[in-house]
């Protein structure tokens, strides 16, 4: 062969070598895009056999292995894997091996190793892997990838106590999102669902519920990210609980349980089982609650919290779950016991709000075993941990018992050291919401057809408004609420009967027997 048809020969295989590469680079792209959008399973069809190649030697382009080991693990995200240490050592390595040019790349490795440090508990690590992505991706103009980073902001700073800063996070996501041209819509929802589980620890029940509305219906159709699943979830349960008490949350709980199953996600279902443990200890269904609390493997005399490996942790919402079962089995003793090494792990972690519940549990454990003084010194130094951060519902939601104690730090009965000012105003703050609220809460938001159904007589009294012909500035003045606020809950209940105007809502009602002619306009 002369020389020049072996140059033709080497620069073919050279241009199929390219195109071979190429055609990795796009596959991979798509799986990337496929996970986002739930369809994990094509996702990770894809990075097999890719990954297959690569093992068989068919591709030997290092940019395509790097590349394999950042979409495997964001699929993997989307799988509900658990991602370990030795996830993010693979990640570092790619990180060292990027181009130095390749500023998204490193950006992509960080922000898949800020998601690794937190499923690994290690806040101020996912912290700093998270602000260095936001800087690689602004510098290279990618401003729409520095904003998911800014969800894991507001999540670190929820796990460390700063409600309002978690709060100011999303706020300002939100703005950021505003200001681009392109589709938001999906990132918008994520910061919505989010946002929620912040109003709800803040008790402003109402813009949690309306987070949810504007959320709810994008996270279920489209995002299949466990953090957010899991935030909305938790939230749309436990509003559910203080609408209906137990049976609505078991409503609520029944369709999470079926959506985690459906998407194949068993760490969304375990958290979903936590969540059933814990309406269940509230309502002391404690048999139901312990049955529930096995079937996941959870056992309050062998819980690990060394290992730091399960992602509940982060919220510390199963070791709240037993602590607080404990308390309510009669077993104080033994809550008191389980709550020392879930403290010294939240304290070793900088989780600071699962560490302010947990002394909240201790306190009500203390007072059931006639300690008085220890229940008022661990309910107010839960509210000193977090200082002036507006939590409160986690309080309220603990029940009459906790008021006992909060009106006895109140009243200073039982207190070594008399509260500052500033712990006065808290506690005073958290006995005027146990006295508005009689019996169950009443959240006043119609969640519609995607997070609950609205309360029949709250949804009636709007609809019979509608049907007398009143504006929207009428009805506000009627219902003691601004336009803006009619406005939304007009748009929820019209989602919730599936209409989309005035006209047709009032005819659905009628069909439905919501309302009947005789609410008519003068």
């Amino acid at each position: 062969m002369q020389h020049s048809e072996l140059d033709a020969a080497n620069a073919l295989m050279g241009l199929e070598a390219q195109i071979e590469s190429l055609s990795s680079k796009l596959a991979l792209a798509r799986a990337f895009v496929l996970a986002k959008h739930g369809r994990v399973g094509d996702a990770r069809a894809i990075v097999d056999h890719i990954d297959r190649q690569c093992s068989a030697g068919d591709i030997r382009d290092d940019g395509i292995t790097r590349d394999l080991v950042l979409v495997d693990t964001h699929v993997r995200i989307y799988e509900d894997r658990p991602l370990t240490s030795e996830t993010g050592e693979k990640l570092s390595g790619v990180l060292d091996q990027l181009p130095p040019r390749d500023l998204i790349g490193q950006a992509l490795a960080l922000n898949l190793m800020c998601i690794t440090s937190l499923h690994t508990g290690n806040f101020d690590k996912a912290q700093e892997q998270a602000e260095g992505a936001i800087r690689l991706y602004r510098q290279q103009g990618g401003e729409f990838g520095s904003l998911h980073l800014l969800t894991h902001l507001g999540q670190i700073k929820l796990m460390r106590g700063d409600l309002e800063g978690a709060e100011a996070q999303y706020k300002d996501l939100e703005r950021r999102l505003a200001l681009l041209k392109e589709d938001t819509n999906g990132l918008m929802a994520v910061c919505y669902a989010l946002r929620s589980e912040v109003a709800y620890e803040a008790n402003a029940l109402s813009r949690a519920d309306e987070y949810l509305l504007n959320s709810m219906s994008s996270i279920e159709d489209d995002d299949a990210w466990l953090d957010v699943r899991a935030a909305a979830y938790r939230v749309r349960i436990r509003l559910a609980y203080l609408r209906n008490g137990l049976p609505g949350a078991l409503t609520e709980l029944a369709h999470c349980e079926r959506a985690a199953m459906h998407r194949d996600m068993p760490r969304l279902f375990r958290l979903m089982q936590v969540e059933r443990i814990r309406v269940l200890t509230l309502s002391d269904e404690i048999d139901m609650a312990l049955t529930t609390m096995r079937s996941i493997g959870l056992s309050p005399e062998n819980a690990d919290w060394s290992r730091g490996g399960d992602w509940a942790l982060r919220h510390g919402s199963i070791a709240v779950a037993i602590a607080r079962w404990l308390v309510r089995s009669r077993r104080c003793l033994d809550a008191l016991t389980f709550a020392e090494p879930v403290e010294d792990f939240a304290i070793r972690g900088g989780q600071l709000l699962p560490l302010a519940k947990m002394r909240v549990i201790k306190a009500a454990a203390h007072w059931r075993l006639n300690q008085r003084g220890d229940a008022t010194r661990s309910l107010l130094s839960a509210l000193r941990l977090l200082g002036r951060q507006p939590f409160s519902r986690f309080i309220l939601d603990e029940g009459a018992e906790m008021l006992s104690i909060v009106r006895a730090a109140l009243d200073g009965d039982h207190v070594g050291v008399p509260p500052t000012p500033e712990l006065r105003r808290r506690l005073s703050e958290l006995s005027h919401a146990w006295t508005m609220e009689t019996g169950r809460v009443q959240v006043p938001m119609p969640t519609g057809a995607n997070g609950g159904q609205a309360s029949d007589e709250f949804r009636q009294k709007y609809i019979e408004l509608l049907a007398l012909g009143l504006s929207n500035k009428e009805i506000g003045r009627t219902m003691g609420v601004t336009v803006n606020t009619v406005k939304y809950h007009l748009k929820a209940i019209f989602r919730e009967l599936r209409v989309d105007s005035r006209t047709r809502a009032i005819a659905e009602a009628r069909r439905l027997r919501i309302i009947h002619d005789d609410h008519t306009k003068e």
